[in-house]
């Protein structure tokens, strides 16, 4: 109730909040974003099969304000505050942050570079996420290089250093990563990240690392979880090609593995978390067809650890296959297929070694 009550409130002001931002040709509001919704049918090994809706099969459903003012001399204020939710049932996509997917505040300037203070994405997450080619929902690059998917941090400090012939570099730190708000800082995760970019036309290249400092161990005998990214595309016109590489250690930095051994965290299975490593590749194609394109993504996990039962955790893979038809500059719509072995899309790794094949198609429509 109180968020629909927000969300009333806020569409109400906006009209003269704009306004008001017009009349000042120094400052600038915008009000943006998604609605995605499609059907899809997903099947389990050992479990059978479920359809229905699929929120955002190609991209999260969220909308947002961004602004900006002039400060003079070169000198810019800014802001963003941005909201995830499911368009099948209307829901938050989470309950304990309605601004889930960002709220900051910031200044930049062409010549001293990009400082932003709240919850946001980390410098890793940013640039590794920028390879992606195919985001089909569970089973895009976040799947396996779970250092690039949708995930942000609370109490976040982002500095960006200027741009310089191509080169852009980032530094980010987390005074409390799941925003849990504790009063003594010895309670608090800390985060940091970084991370190096190199643009130049159509040419893409990125480094990134992370680190995640819990303030307990989450089960005897882990260490800190870190995840290091490299990667470049390249569009060729005819094609754009994207191949990464990533090494994840001691569980995933962004808590957005799972908690299959409920640890009440999301670092990923207990294995994982004492010491194991996980080697990922990447190689995604996009070829321009028609109004539209065709979207082919594959991945291979390689884990290097043992189950509590003795066996040895399996390679697991995840490929996808789809296409995208632009209706117009702001609709599409959209098709795939996807399967993933040794995974499961809830808690990743599966020491059962069941197989998921998911196909759907919906619409996505930007504003």
């Amino acid at each position: 109730m109180k968020i629909a009550m927000f969300a009333v409130v806020a569409a109400a002001g906006l009209i003269p909040l704009q306004q008001a931002f017009a009349a000042d040709p120094g400052t600038s509001l915008q009000l943006y974003g998604v609605v995605d919704a499609g059907v899809a049918v997903t099947k389990v090994s050992g479990q059978g099969s479920r359809s229905g809706l699929l929120d955002g099969g190609l991209t999260d459903s969220l909308w947002g304000l961004q602004g900006t003012e002039e400060l003079g001399e070169g000198w810019q204020a800014s802001f963003q505050l941005e909201s995830g939710f499911n368009p099948s049932s209307g829901s938050s996509a989470d309950e304990r942050s309605f601004f889930n997917y960002g709220a900051w505040i910031g200044l930049n300037h062409a010549r001293y570079g990009d400082l932003r203070l709240g919850r946001q994405y980390s410098v890793g997450q940013t640039y590794g996420d920028a390879l992606e080619i195919a985001s089909w929902k569970d089973m895009g690059m976040g799947a396996t290089f779970k250092a690039s998917d949708n995930y942000q941090f609370s109490n976040m400090a982002n500095y960006y250093l200027p741009l310089w012939n191509g080169f852009q570099a980032g530094i980010g730190y987390s005074f409390d990563a799941n925003g849990l708000d504790r009063f003594r800082t010895g309670q608090n995760p800390r985060a940091i990240s970084l991370g190096l970019k190199y643009e130049d036309g159509p040419l893409l290249a990125v480094a990134t690392w992370e680190q995640l400092r819990l303030a307990a161990p989450a089960v005897a005998g882990s260490g800190r979880p870190q995840a290091f990214q490299v990667g470049a595309s390249y569009d060729f016109e005819v094609l754009k090609l994207a191949v990464a590489w990533s090494r994840q250690r001691n569980g995933y930095v962004g808590l957005d593995g799972g908690d299959p051994d409920e640890l009440g965290v999301g670092l990923g299975p207990v294995a994982f978390v004492q010491g194991g490593t996980v080697d990922a590749w990447l190689i995604g194609v996009s070829v321009p067809l028609g109004p539209g394109a065709v979207l082919a993504q594959w991945s291979l996990a390689r884990p290097d650890w043992r189950w509590a039962n003795g066996m040895t955790a399996r390679n697991a893979q995840v490929a996808t296959l789809g296409y995208t038809y632009d209706l117009s500059p702001r609709t599409t719509l959209y098709a795939f297929a996807g399967y993933a072995s040794n995974y499961a899309l809830d808690n990743q790794f599966d020491p059962a070694n069941s197989h998921t094949t998911r196909v759907g198609t919906g619409v996505s429509h930007r504003f």
